[in-house]
């Protein structure tokens, strides 16, 4: 039962706190709040500390200002309470309010009640009104459009520095993907590689001879005949890897036992060194020719052997 009175004797209070009801002892209260805010300027959105303190009789029951009340033109963020101390003048009660306000006001002030419990009855006190100064961080005179901007338009110049990490990425990006590219395809490659000179040099061979072979034909020329064994010379070896190029007729015929060229190789000696002429000089040309064809195809046949081996 003495806890409904109690709730009820705090509605009371609220509602004389509101305005609703008229307070029957306001005259008659000696005693009054205490309300300073702890800093003399403020700023605009800032955070800052409003102390209320009362001094009463110990009987009495007082209750202060929560966040449901209005402390226009402020906001209340936080609230600390302080125990009550007792001693021969009366009891403290005293707490801390955090505000902030966002008024444009130079001036803002507060005055906050308490509300007094005692005696069945309910009183209100108010503190004095106590004033706080908005600071200015830019002045009212001040117009934006009057403001003058200085213009700094000096050119700094860079040094140019090399990126050495980029750098040494890209080379082991490089190094990886290719070494990736060998080690699956690197056979077929070198194969292929192999075949396309090997094709090449002989091409190179057959138009160079036919050239010779021409030339000492049409005009009966024993210098282009010579020029034609020099250069089948040299493409034998190439591709058969032996000193051709140095060989007499008797060590070409031991490297390349065959009848025809025995025959072609003697009548083409007797025309160079004899300096006799013969009709024969084009059929003898035509199996060194073909004697080349057939190492070309010899040497073709073991290169495309290697790779199915190795693969």
């Amino acid at each position: 039962m003495s806890q409904i009175l109690q709730f009820l004797r705090f509605i009371l209070c609220l509602f004389i706190g509101w305005g609703l009801l008229s307070p029957t002892a306001v005259q008659g209260q000696k005693r009054k709040p205490k309300g300073v805010f702890l800093t003399d300027t403020i700023e605009t959105g800032k955070p800052f500390s409003y102390s209320f303190s009362f001094l009463h009789d110990p009987v009495q029951e007082v209750f202060f200002p929560d966040s449901s009340f209005s402390f226009s033109p402020f906001e209340v963020i936080d609230q600390e309470f302080f125990t009550t101390r007792t001693d021969s003048s009366g009891s403290l009660d005293s707490t801390v309010y955090r505000i902030i306000s966002f008024d444009v006001s130079p001036t803002q002030t507060l005055s906050l009640p308490v509300y007094v419990l005692a005696d069945g009855d309910c009183t209100v006190a108010y503190a004095e009104v106590d004033t706080v100064f908005l600071r200015l961080l830019l002045p009212v005179s001040a117009r934006l459009d009057t403001l003058s901007l200085q213009a700094d338009t000096r050119v700094e110049l860079l040094l140019r520095q090399f990126d050495y990490p980029v750098f040494v990425a890209v080379l082991l990006s490089i190094g990886l993907f290719v070494s990736l590219v060998y080690w699956l395809f690197g056979r077929g490659i070198m194969k292929q590689w192999r075949m396309f000179q090997l094709q090449r040099r002989h091409s190179d061979f057959v138009r160079n001879f036919n050239r010779l072979n021409r030339n000492a034909r049409e005009i009966d020329s024993t210098v282009e005949a010579e020029k034609a064994v020099v250069i089948w010379k040299k493409y034998l070896e190439r591709v058969e890897k032996k000193p051709f190029t140095t060989y007499t007729t008797r060590e070409i015929l031991d490297n390349i036992p065959d009848e025809a060229l025995e025959n072609a190789l003697k009548e083409i000696d007797h025309i160079i060194y004899g300096q006799v002429k013969s009709n024969q000089m084009d059929a003898s040309l035509q199996v060194l020719k073909n004697i080349a064809q057939r190492s070309y195809r010899r040497r073709r046949l073991e290169i495309a052997r290697a790779g199915k081996s190795n693969s």
